[in-house]
């Protein structure tokens, strides 16, 4: 692929990146207003998004006003608020969403900016739930419940915290923008990154008054990417929520560390009670996003709080009286967003997400088994696992010593790494199949959602170690000192261009004939047509895109059913077992994605090799309707993914 094609994005998708940016805007103006002038302004955009977001779950499970009102109250309301919000007209650290570094940030992070825009959907959990969800509140206005269209997605109650950011950019746009969920995930790395270059500040024991270094953001930019041990290109630049949880529970264990520094000052002036309030009125709005954006996000939730509640405890310094005004604002908005969600799931959708099994199915014998191999990809995946372990073992040795920030932050990141690693492998036994449990599904990926937590701490740390054991050893060496600044930001300039090509994943032939396929089906096939898709060399994620592009996107309204999807995985070994699965449920057409002599024989027919076809029903036989030639490959087995 030439370099210049991976960083040319069309003019929608350019308009989706303005559109996306508006968005965070929006929820910026909503933060900065609703926390005030003592508020840490490096979290507004969170803390707008969780305003939003408990916005959207109490009028949409409450009542039935149309979503569409309260996007354009959102957006009309976002400009008298960003000219009211404290800040919004000076340049420090009390200035809008911190503005003056973040617009730094993102002149820094362009490139890569500029590559996610061009990017489209391409994972199988994006077109199996992630782009469903967003689709289908754009469509219906409203959440997934009784009396509305089925919701075609295969969790229809999976939170809708990022669905919401999708269908808020969309609105903007006059369409749907496949890949805001993908943009809106980079850039809040990006926009993480303005509070990591203030953590590695308050570790350096540097001015932090708003005019931040371009070597220090870069480096931040760099610590929250490449550097945290836990970019995954396929999990940060697509739909889904993995890297969205990583960042905002990161932000809560920030805000919650300024918390516990603030009371361990031991001051009673009223500037800082103020402080402490508006600093936990905006984890509570942060908490009230986090909650909606996985279902597992609350066992996260909880070890961090008893992370820091160990710290407010055992800390000589933080009197447990200063934290009882705390408390209502730091719990309230998230509780009641979270319980109305679990409401309105248990009314509309009590089977719509993953759910725990019956007791006798559990995997007890095998858990030690899962236990074995939980180590080995912690093994293969060293440089996170080494890094949390040692964060983990600073907070160990620290513990029952004098507290000091370290101390405070280390702990609770220690306990949510253990704890939910805990977690883990009793889910595993309680909850996965044993196929799954037995090659602990996803293990790697569940851990990712800790990467932003424990590079946060990590670049404190290595803070501290630089201020006391290399700085002075650097002394005047002022001109050894710019090379090493300079490094940072070359790194972030070149390294989008030197890696394009690991980070297009989504360019692949095969994936591009799929979606094609899918959207020709969703314009031409009859409405009211029950298609099922026949390939039985795939593993299944050639039958979840044409799902997606037939019963989410251009089809979604055309009625189009497929609810049949035989893959490897179904075990069909003769012609006979093919055509007697295929001649149940009323199924009008078939799409077959590879060409098999046992498909030939089912079907009676002669299928073109190197392409994929369309097969219509007639009577008790079926005829060839159309054919769509492999571009650029014969195999889809054989292309990379």
């Amino acid at each position: 692929m030439p370099i210049i094609h991976a960083f040319v994005p069309t003019l929608d998708q350019i308009l989706g990146l303005a559109a996306v940016l508006g968005t965070s805007w929006a929820f910026a103006a909503w933060g900065a207003l609703a926390a005030g002038r003592h508020r840490f302004a490096a979290a507004d955009i969170f803390v707008g998004w969780g305003l939003a977001v408990s916005i959207f779950i109490l009028a949409g499970v409450l009542t039935a006003l149309p979503f569409t009102w309260l996007a354009y109250g959102l957006f009309a309301g976002a400009v008298p608020a960003f000219f009211l919000a404290p800040g919004s007209r000076r340049p420090t650290t009390r200035a809008v969403a911190a503005w003056p570094a973040l617009w730094r940030i993102l002149v820094l992070a362009a490139p890569l900016l500029i590559l996610a825009t061009a990017m489209r959907a391409s994972q199988w959990d994006e077109f199996s739930q992630w782009l469903p969800n967003a689709q289908y509140i754009l469509r219906i206005d409203a959440f997934p419940q009784k009396g509305l269209p089925q919701s075609p997605s295969v969790f229809p109650a999976y939170p809708y915290g990022l669905p919401i950011v999708s269908y808020l950019a969309s609105k903007i746009t006059g369409q749907f923008i496949e890949n805001a969920g993908a943009l809106f995930n980079v850039l809040l790395l990006l926009f993480s990154a303005v509070i990591v270059s203030h953590v590695i500040a308050a570790g350096l024991k540097r001015d932090d008054s708003g005019r931040t270094s371009w070597r220090l953001l870069a480096l931040s930019i760099l610590g929250v990417t490449v550097l945290s041990t836990t970019f995954v290109q396929k999990i940060v630049l697509t739909s889904y929520a993995d890297s969205a949880t990583s960042v905002t529970l990161a932000v809560i264990a920030v805000l919650l560390w300024k918390v516990a520094n603030g009371l361990a000052e031991n001051s009673d002036s009223q500037e800082t009670a103020k402080t402490l309030r508006a600093l936990a009125w905006q984890c509570g709005l942060v908490i009230a996003v986090f909650l909606n954006l996985k279902q597992t996000n609350l066992v996260l939730l909880l070890l961090l709080l008893i992370g820091f509640t160990v710290v407010a405890l055992k800390d000589p310094a933080i009197r447990l009286k200063k934290i009882g005004p705390l408390l209502l604002p730091l719990s309230i908005p998230g509780l009641l967003a979270y319980a109305l969600w679990r409401y309105h799931v248990g009314q509309h959708m009590p089977q719509g997400e993953f759910s725990f099994m019956p007791f006798q199915q559990w995997h007890i014998a095998e858990s030690l088994t899962v236990l074995w191999y939980m180590i080995l990809i912690a093994a293969k995946k060293a440089p996170f696992f080494i890094m949390m372990l040692t964060i983990a073992g600073f907070a160990i040795y620290d513990f029952g010593k004098q507290f000091t920030p370290r101390t405070r932050l280390f702990i609770p990141v220690a306990v949510v790494f253990l704890g939910f690693n805990g977690f883990l492998w009793f889910t595993y036994i309680s909850s996965f199949g044993l196929y799954d449990a037995l090659r602990v599904g996803s293990y790697w990926r569940y851990n990712i959602q800790l990467g932003l937590l424990g590079a946060t701490a990590g670049a404190y740390g290595l803070a501290l170690l630089w201020r006391a054991k290399i700085e002075p050893r650097l002394g005047q060496k002022q001109t050894l000192k710019k090379m090493l600044g300079a490094v940072p930001i070359l790194c972030i300039l070149i390294l989008p261009f030197a890696a394009h090509h690991k980070l297009r994943f989504d360019i692949r032939p095969h994936k591009d004939h799929m979606r094609m396929v899918g959207q020709t089906l969703a314009e031409t096939l009859p409405p009211g047509s029950n298609l099922a898709v026949v390939d039985l060399r795939g593993s299944g994620f050639a039958g979840v895109i044409i799902r997606y592009e037939t019963t989410s996107a251009a089809g979604a309204d055309r009625r189009i059913s497929m609810n049949l999807n035989l893959n490897a995985y179904t075990k069909i070994k003769t012609a006979d077992q093919l055509r007697t699965r295929v001649t149940r449920g009323g199924i009008t057409h078939i799409w077959v994605h590879q060409s098999l002599p046992l498909i030939e024989r089912a079907f009676d027919l002669t299928l073109a090799p190197a392409a994929s076809h369309l097969l219509e029903r007639q009577g008790n036989d079926w005829r060839l309707r159309r054919s769509w030639p492999y571009k650029g490959y014969s195999d889809p087995g054989q292309v990379p993914d």
